[in-house]
């Protein structure tokens, strides 16, 4: 049923190799910091000044930056990073890569939701090294460019992944290929649906720059994921927002309650986990405003590939409001022995650290 999915050792090596050094832009919970939906992306605009504040905290750090524009006016800039704090941490890059008082250049893109907002494209920082944020980008000022090399696990986290992996039942890392996306699915819209995703928009309506996500959006994020046997009961945890949803494997259970990640309740079909999951009280399918009503219901099939290489995923979505067939979609997660669950953290707010 499921050998079209498998693929040749080879690949699946080639692939890895290339995930666990994933540009940093494409880690971003909107896409990459130069998103057109988000940002003014072909207009790249430069700034020098002082660092006046630090927010380093998901779901992107922040640097705020006072400069002088060409009126002699002061502005403080809000310039949003291209990765995770856990992305940053993974590369060697922590919170005092850069510090209060620190005189920089800056240049980015600027943000369609505040004019004193820019995506952070390249850092110039005192000591002369420059922060590129989206890896095939060149530097702008310096020749010493901050590497963005992510450190892998360490031979005994690897050694310990591989010995307690059980099936499904281990940390995967990060999703491949892309995120889903609408137009692989706005044909089924109703006409009602289509109105409500035409009236979304993404760089002031997606929930998750407030830190909230649901179901299925979070299925889709591109960050490490956990299945856990309970025995009774799975948990699903996603890294991103720190998610952590349960699915119900016997009929001692509790009564079904309406909440973002919905009810789940599974089985096992041989070797493939069938969870059926209804009770969904979250607005959107995905973060790009395809609606979904609270009669909408999954049924997701997770299994593992024959060569024990990546997580295979499939996700029918049915809703009789809003759709005129079911979503049908697939991808999957690399096995990558020793990647950890690192907490998310979350804070939509900018604040000095």
């Amino acid at each position: 049923m499921f050998e079209q999915f498998n693929t040749k050792r080879s690949a699946f090596v080639a692939l890895l190799s290339a995930l666990l050094f994933y540009p940093q832009a494409v880690l971003s919970h909107h896409g990459a910091n130069n998103n057109p939906e988000m940002y003014l992306a072909e207009n790249l605009v430069r700034i020098e000044g002082s660092v006046s504040r630090v927010f380093w905290r998901n779901p992107h750090p922040r640097i705020m930056v006072t400069s002088v524009d060409e009126s002699g006016e002061e502005m403080e800039w809000e310039l949003e990073m291209g990765s995770n704090v856990n992305g940053y941490n993974a590369m060697g890059i922590s919170a005092d890569f850069v510090k209060v008082g620190d005189r920089v250049r800056a240049a980015g893109v600027v943000s369609r939701r505040d004019p004193s907002s820019m995506g952070l494209q390249n850092l110039l920082l005192p000591n002369g090294e420059e922060l590129v944020t989206r890896n095939n980008s060149p530097t702008l000022w310096s020749d010493d460019r901050i590497s963005s090399e992510r450190r892998g696990p360490t031979a005994e986290q690897i050694r310990e992944a591989e010995a307690t992996a059980d099936g499904l039942f281990r940390t995967w890392g990060r999703r491949t290929g892309p995120r889903p996306s609408p137009e692989e699915y706005s044909h089924l819209l109703t006409e009602e649906g289509r109105a409500m995703q035409e009236a979304y928009d993404f760089a002031f309506d997606n929930p998750e720059l407030d830190c909230q996500s649901g179901l299925a959006s979070n299925m889709f994020d591109p960050t490490p994921m956990q299945i856990i046997n309970n025995g009774d009961h799975l948990v699903i945890y996603t890294e991103e927002y720190d998610l952590m949803r349960s699915v119900y494997m016997t009929d001692d259970r509790p009564e079904p309650e309406y909440s973002n990640l919905g009810y789940s309740v599974g089985r096992m079909e041989g070797e493939v986990l069938v969870v059926e999951t209804s009770h969904i009280d979250w607005p959107n399918f995905d973060p790009y405003g395809t609606p979904q009503s609270r009669e909408m219901t999954y049924v997701e099939r997770f299994w593992v590939a024959e060569d024990d290489s990546r997580l295979q995923y499939r996700i029918e979505a049915t809703d009789p409001v809003y759709l005129t067939d079911t979503i049908m979609l697939e991808r999957e997660w690399m096995w990558q022995p020793g990647v950890q669950m690192v907490e998310f953290n979350c804070a939509a707010e900018v604040a000095a650290d």
